[in-house]
């Protein structure tokens, strides 16, 4: 049986990554100290420590939208600023569609200075997205 906070921050780490992970799981290090892996299709393990800063920038994202969509009670927002300054445009869209997704039952909000993120924001399919230019 797995955490339904891992199940579900696992499929949003496979979207995220445009299914350069699999999923994530649990495992142990030299010392038997527990830690996060994410799983490539191929089966290999990749520790946090190793994976890239677009990879581990991605997981967080994960880890918090399955953290907000679990949590009982009144819902909260998604709040981030310039998150997605590591993705290339395939995941930056990804991510974009992870948040407009959210959007459906609870508010997002990203702050971005970099205008290829507006853009692909305004290109997404199905999505609702309000952009306010400053």
């Amino acid at each position: 049986m797995q955490d339904p906070l891992l199940t579900r921050a696992s499929a949003l780490f496979a979207i995220a990554t445009n299914g350069a992970f699999e999923r994530l799981s649990a495992d142990y290090d030299e010392s038997d100290a527990p830690m996060l892996v994410g799983q490539r299709g191929n089966g290999s393990r990749v520790p946090v420590a190793g994976m890239s800063e677009g990879a581990r920038d991605q997981l967080f994202l994960a880890l918090r939208l399955a953290l907000l969509e679990l949590r009982s009670g009144e819902p909260l927002p998604f709040i981030g600023d310039d998150l997605l300054a590591s993705f290339d445009d395939a995941r930056t869209a990804r991510a974009l569609g992870l948040l407009a997704e959210f959007g459906h039952t609870r508010q997002a909000i990203l702050f971005t200075h970099h205008r290829h993120v507006a853009e692909i924001s305004r290109n997404l399919p199905g999505a609702n997205v309000d952009l306010i230019e400053l």
